[in-house]
């Protein structure tokens, strides 16, 4: 009996959020903030920067989506993962996902309350790049976002373009990534990085 009561209090907590101050839901609609997204979400406090592309949420380790940002062990890694606390740690964020990855991270869009996205801001400010391997996992108006975020900040040599940089799929695997030449829903793919065409 007792197992029994524990059993369904942690799945009632579970359910609430789990008592760590995030909540989980399905998104209303597929869209936040004007912007095409997964249909979960979670909303709570960013309580850790682990580095320029991973966040704990409530307990949630959480990949945002779209990006690769440096390793920590390469030149700009320590300075994304900065750049990317200064903006989220600490602060309420909601985040969108459709899933988890083979690591069993939220794999998803952070948005801030005033509906900026630190997965875009990254790329803006070049603390990541647009990882266009998984493009067709967002609708093409984002695909074009991040595009135009990666090549300003690209010709503009900021953050990790102010010297020559190596991708961090790249310094990981030692070859380039496979980037669709096109995407299942009939939207064109782009290819602005230079990566190989699969």
């Amino acid at each position: 009996m007792l197992r029994s009561l524990m059993f369904i209090f942690t799945m009632a907590l579970s359910a609430c959020g789990g008592g760590d101050g995030a909540s989980f839901a399905p998104a209303s609609g597929n869209t936040h903030c004007g912007v095409s997204v997964g249909t979960l979400r979670i909303s709570g406090v960013v309580t850790s920067v682990h580095d320029g592309d991973t966040i704990t949420v409530g307990g949630e380790s959480i990949r945002l989506a779209s990006i690769d940002a440096p390793e920590l062990d390469q030149a700009y890694g320590p300075s994304s993962r900065a750049h990317l606390a200064a903006m989220v740690l600490g602060q309420s964020v909601t985040v969108t996902y459709a899933q988890k990855d083979a690591y069993g991270r939220v794999v998803g869009t952070v948005f801030k309350s005033d509906c900026s996205q630190a997965n875009l801001n990254q790329v803006t400010s070049g603390a990541a790049w647009y990882y266009e391997a998984y493009q067709c996992e967002i609708d093409i108006r984002q695909r074009q976002a991040y595009s135009a975020a990666h090549a300003a900040a690209r010709t503009a040599k900021m953050g990790l373009w102010v010297n020559a940089a190596v991708a961090p799929w790249v310094h990981r695997n030692g070859v380039e990534a496979k980037v669709p030449a096109s995407c299942p829903n009939g939207d064109g793919a782009s290819n602005k990085s230079g990566s190989d065409p699969v």
